[in-house]
């Protein structure tokens, strides 16, 4: 959650949640009441906004991400102010407060990737398209009676998407022409080398594990992230529908269908439920007949409750067969019970005999590179690393003095003030 302040006028951008945190004091997210998340810090402490509530102007949420929105049911109807995103992001966020029995105030708007909007008569709003994780992710572009504000969390360059358009190069040329006072950027990858692949390259190779694997008429199981609707689709396409597809998990139902609304996917051909009992019949059915089926699961991170650590724990009529085929489609979040849980799975799934493809993936943040790549675009007054620790924003602030780009380095409900 980042707040910028111009002309006595607040727009708030983002309000993530760290769902993780409320599953390790085993709460249920949509049962603790916002001042209890606040303390327990679930989501932002945003006492320095509340005092000054009447002064904001718009909630911005950038992509539909939990880290970036889940936070909207708690706090946002303490704000009189419109929340802006993207039509799939606003799909995403209605959810939320649907599955959170949450009433809100806020008038949800739509901003199509690449249109704009008057906030006030201080400040515009500008959606550029971003190549992410999640689709119809943008960064918002704030030009300001006092200059030109770019966030950019998230994002990565990719020169061959398969669902979207990346970060148009021109685009964020011109924004250095006009003048960027300020670039707020995701640093979650700052400190690795090199640059993001394409998610080109992951379809590709997920097409060739699938056809060694279709040849030897083996059981294959893919788990990924459930709001990864790009990978999902390349899924299905490196399928090319030599076998039946069937989804399996509520949250991979969820994200499916809200992508669905939006064109995004067509998933009409697949059988998709998190329904137990139908879940129990599909996989008792797919476990007989293994070469006729593609199961996509949800439970990347290993996750007790997600469907592939049950079929491993045998809480399902599915057995494995030995050199069965298992592709984690996805990287482990690096958190303390997320490494936990997914070392336990593959684990288990190599006691069965199976075969564990694990990461066959593209992350989704910038690199040390893609980063270079951005700043030498916009070439903007001041970086300010967001979305990393100490060590994260450490190497995005080496690499703004490589650049010779003034850097501010900030920490929770630390203010900032630009020149």
């Amino acid at each position: 959650m980042t707040a910028v302040e111009v002309c006595d006028e607040l727009v708030i951008l983002d309000i993530g949640a760290d769902i993780e945190r409320a599953k390790k004091k085993n709460k249920n997210f949509g049962d603790i009441d916002s001042d209890k998340a606040v303390e327990e810090n679930i989501v932002p402490d945003d006492s320095n906004l509340r005092s000054r509530k009447e002064n904001v102007v718009a909630i911005i949420i950038g992509h539909g991400h939990q880290d970036h929105c889940l936070g909207v049911p708690k706090l946002a109807d303490d704000y009189n102010c419109p929340i802006i995103a993207t039509p799939y992001t606003v799909s995403v966020i209605q959810r939320l407060l649907d599955n959170d029995k949450e009433d809100i105030t806020n008038d949800l708007i739509s901003l199509e990737s690449g249109e704009s909007m008057e906030i006030s008569n201080n400040i515009d709003l500008e959606f550029a398209p971003a190549a992410h994780s999640i689709p119809q992710t943008v960064l918002p572009i704030l030009r300001t009676c006092e200059g030109t504000i770019v966030y950019s969390l998230d994002f990565k360059f990719d020169e061959n998407p398969t669902l979207e358009e990346s970060l148009n190069e021109d685009k964020l040329k011109n924004l250095s022409r006009e003048g960027v006072k300020a670039l707020i950027v995701d640093c979650t990858r700052a400190d690795e080398p090199g640059k993001a692949d394409s998610e080109s390259s992951v379809k590709n190779e997920l097409e060739n594990i699938l056809d060694k694997t279709y040849e030897k008429d083996k059981g294959v199981i893919i788990t990924t992230f459930s709001s990864h609707i790009e990978r999902v689709k390349n899924i299905i396409e490196a399928n090319e529908e030599r076998r039946e597809v069937i989804m399996l998990g509520r949250s991979l139902k969820e994200y499916v269908k809200d992508a669905e609304k939006h064109s995004l996917i067509d998933p009409s051909d697949i059988k998709i439920t998190n329904n137990p009992f139908e879940i129990e019949k599909l996989l008792a059915k797919a476990s007989k007949n293994k070469s006729e089926y593609l199961l996509l699961t949800t439970g990347s991170q290993g996750e007790p409750n997600a469907i592939l650590p049950r079929i491993a724990k045998n809480k399902y009529p599915y057995n494995f067969e030995k050199n069965e085929m298992v592709i984690f489609s996805s990287t482990t979040i690096p958190t303390q019970i997320n490494r936990l849980n997914t070392s336990l799975l593959k684990r288990r799934l190599e006691k069965e005999g199976v075969e564990v493809k694990d990461e066959v993936h593209s992350h989704g943040h910038a690199k040390r590179e893609d980063q270079r790549k951005l700043f030498r675009l916009l070439e903007p007054e001041t970086i300010i690393p967001a979305h990393g620790g100490k060590d994260k924003q450490t190497s995005c602030a080496t690499l703004a003095e490589e650049e010779k780009i003034k850097i501010k380095i900030s920490k929770n409900k630390k203010t900032i003030s630009l020149d």
